[in-house]
């Protein structure tokens, strides 16, 4: 993909690129949906980083050729409990676009590639709690399709909790909740 007349290109994050990334993330959700809500994002991310369910090769930014970085997205391990233990995938945590960028298919090439990158390393269900009208382009749906809820479905719903499956057959018989982050 080429934007003002720049390659884009996707790649892991690297250590010394988080204030720049954490950066993006809040000016992206700031000017969609408020300055706390960028700072709520910004600081959720600088959180999940500290977490074991952090997968740093997961953690991806899409950077023009001159090297400015225009946008990231994470995917983390999540649990779903069941009655007899521990099922680990994913969950994606989020995706910020700069402003700037938006509408030219970062948001896709980002979401795409790091889909792509999880199956790739063996995962077989991402979910995520995000705008349904939004995430269904890109393979997700309910996940209580599966007999899968969020923790705070009672104060949520269901709606906004989706997955993507990956592998064909990863949620058979799984069936409990997640506790990820659902905003």
């Amino acid at each position: 993909m080429v934007i003002d007349n720049k390659k884009v290109t996707i790649r892991t994050e690297n250590q010394s690129e988080y204030e720049e990334v954490n950066e993006i993330i809040y000016e992206a959700f700031a000017e969609q949906h408020g300055i706390e809500t960028g700072k709520f994002m910004m600081e959720h991310f600088k959180k999940e980083r500290q977490k074991e369910t952090f997968v740093p090769e997961l953690s991806l930014v899409a950077v023009l050729d001159d090297g400015t970085i225009i946008g990231e997205v994470a995917l983390h391990e999540t649990d779903i409990i069941t009655e007899t233990g521990k099922h680990t995938q994913l969950v994606l945590s989020q995706c910020a676009v700069l402003p700037k960028y938006r509408m030219q298919g970062i948001m896709r090439m980002l979401v795409e590639y790091a889909l792509d990158k999880a199956q790739k390393m063996g995962y077989g269900a991402v979910f995520l709690g995000g705008n349904p009208k939004l995430y269904a382009r890109y393979g997700f749906e309910p996940s209580s399709k599966y007999g899968i809820y969020h923790e705070n479905r009672k104060k949520w719903g269901d709606e906004g909790f989706m997955v993507c499956i990956l592998k064909s057959g990863t949620l058979d018989g799984v069936t409990g909740t997640t506790s990820y982050y659902g905003g």
